[in-house]
């Protein structure tokens, strides 16, 4: 189901203070849920400040101090929520890792509308949820004009990449493996508008996106209009010998994109 466009909880009025508001989005995302802050089991990495509120660098680093964890650990991360607090539509996205590829890091870019305070939010194996918080001074992401659908001359909407990354610059193990996917979107928010029309432009953005090699998962994403145009995700993986990756993602016009291949050329 499409992360939606509204705010999640009453608690995120113009006034609510910080600590309101994602107490506020706890009540309405975890219920009756108890939240660890540990950053053993999950990191959030953010700038301070934003060059461009459109395109906000984050990273996830999943089971933090202990990536050699066995993919039986019931400590292990299978699923982060990533919620940014003061954006009209909070959720950013929930990643459902794969139990055998043992992802450690995902690195994404989002919009950010105001000043606000970062969530990630992992559940492990054994059902407990841990929380890593980070604060990203920012403004207007989420009404800032994208590209538009297609570039002259550029690849046309839904185009995927996937590109290796050099084995030196990801780990001793062989095994180990970095890429990166990117697609060719606008992921419109419904807040930008057009300049000759001064309408705005309906939100339509990647609403689903599964990656997989051979037929075991790495990561399934359910996005929202916070993931920046062009969504790009960097990740780490243990290659299952397969020399075969699949990508699928869908927006919310209901348009499928879809990619099988070998991983392109290291980056």
């Amino acid at each position: 189901m499409a992360l939606g466009c509204v705010a999640l909880s009453p608690a995120r009025a113009a006034n609510a203070s910080p600590g309101e508001t994602w107490k506020g989005l706890v009540d309405a995302l975890f219920p009756h849920q108890t939240l660890t802050e540990d950053g053993t089991i999950i990191k959030l990495g953010t700038p301070l400040s934003a060059e461009d509120a459109a395109l906000v660098p984050v990273t996830l680093h999943m089971n933090y101090t202990d990536p050699d964890l066995p993919l039986s650990d019931p400590h292990r991360v299978k699923k982060v929520t990533l919620v940014i607090d003061e954006n009209p539509s909070p959720v950013a996205a929930v990643f459902e890792l794969g139990p055998k590829s043992d992802v450690t890091k995902i690195e994404t870019r989002v919009r950010v509308n105001q000043n606000t305070k970062i969530h990630a939010v992992a559940e492990t194996v054994d059902g407990k949820l841990y929380v890593s918080e980070s604060f990203v001074a920012a403004a207007g992401g989420c009404s800032a004009p994208s590209g538009g659908m297609d570039t002259a001359g550029g690849p046309p909407l839904g185009t995927i990449r996937l590109r290796g990354i050099k084995p030196e610059y990801v780990n001793a193990d062989a095994r180990r493996k970095e890429a990166v996917v990117m697609i060719k979107h606008p992921n419109n928010t419904g807040m930008q508008m057009n300049a000759a029309t001064h309408l705005y432009v309906p939100a339509r953005y990647i609403e689903a996106l599964r990656v997989s090699q051979g037929n075991d998962l790495i990561f399934a994403v359910t996005g929202g209009i916070s993931i920046s145009e062009d969504p790009n995700f960097r990740f780490d993986y243990l290659s299952n010998g397969s020399a075969e990756m699949k990508i699928t993602a869908a927006d919310t016009k209901g348009t499928k994109f879809a990619k099988d291949g070998a991983v392109g050329p290291a980056m």
